[in-house]
């Protein structure tokens, strides 16, 4: 889309006739903390009736497939395991591609996001000054004690740095924010890799390290699900401009902002350089 264009508003059922596939965004399109969002069950259920490839490509590294798509499924939203793709799908990868095999690794996050690391035999262990770990991974906000791990996590990073042997850091989720239900918002795990970089930066300066995303807007998330749906004719809907729009304009496919998230219509038809292709007030129609 060009810079400063105007959004095309369209109804779901509109939608679906303009792309081959549909990639949705989880939090604040078809869910948030309080449960499933209007049209979300049916919106699902219609692409399934149409075998129309879809995905869920979420920042959530929380759950495995079979977990979200149980979760999915208690809400009423038929989503599969196979139509999940998570951020903690693409930790293990990631870890192998910095050959963390049999090395040791710090994941910040649930159960589920530590079996990632696993997948590839990196050995998951808490953060410790003594013995440096060779990466850390912030997957989830939940699942540890927040501010002690951090604190833990930081020294650990730093003491690292003084012996020469900095951790690599990886983020799966960059989200900021998520829409909790009711007009209420949730810091996520992209506010605490913020906090770790700004505490790096001040005591390391030019040296500090920075984390490596994985999740949207990285390229590779996005890259991924369309390998996964067979087709670059897909549109991302998702509810933020900087991580399911930003992403998609840079794998070059379209994008729709759902307006029952986190930004707003006015946000929406005034995003410049961000704007999505498309805008929905929801999943209905």
């Amino acid at each position: 889309m060009l810079a400063d264009s105007v959004p095309v508003r369209l109804a779901f059922s509109g939608l679906i006739d303009r792309h081959q596939a549909i990639l949705f965004d989880a939090y604040g399109v078809l869910v948030d903390a309080s449960g499933a969002l209007p049209g979300a069950a049916d919106a699902v259920a219609l692409l399934l009736r149409r075998e129309q490839p879809f995905l869920v490509v979420t920042n959530d590294a929380s759950r495995a497939p079979a977990r979200a798509s149980a979760r999915f499924t208690k809400l009423g939203i038929p989503v599969r395991p196979e139509h999940v793709l998570s951020s903690g799908m693409l930790i293990a990868p990631a870890l192998a591609s910095h050959e963390m095999h049999g090395r040791r690794v710090v994941v910040l996050g649930t159960g589920d996001s530590a079996d990632y690391a696993r997948q590839i035999g990196a050995v998951v262990v808490d953060p410790d000054v003594a013995d440096p770990a060779d990466a850390v991974v912030i997957a989830d906000e939940g699942g540890f004690d927040t501010l002690g791990t951090l604190d833990d996590t930081l020294s650990m990073i730093l003491a690292g740095h003084a012996r020469g042997r900095t951790p690599v850091l990886l983020l799966a989720n960059p989200d900021l924010v998520y829409p909790s239900g009711g007009g209420t918002f949730g810091l996520t795990a992209g506010s605490l890799a913020g906090m770790l970089e700004r505490a790096l930066q001040l005591l390391l300066g030019s040296e500090a390290p920075r984390f490596e995303v994985l999740g949207k807007p990285a390229p590779r998330h996005f890259e991924t699900a369309l390998s996964m749906v067979g087709t670059r004719d897909a549109v991302m809907l998702g509810d933020t401009l900087h991580t399911d729009v930003a992403g998609a304009h840079g794998v070059g496919i379209a994008s729709a902002i759902v307006l029952t998230g986190v930004t707003t219509d006015a946000q929406a038809m005034h995003a410049g350089v961000h704007a999505p292709t498309y805008v929905l007030n929801g999943l209905i129609g």
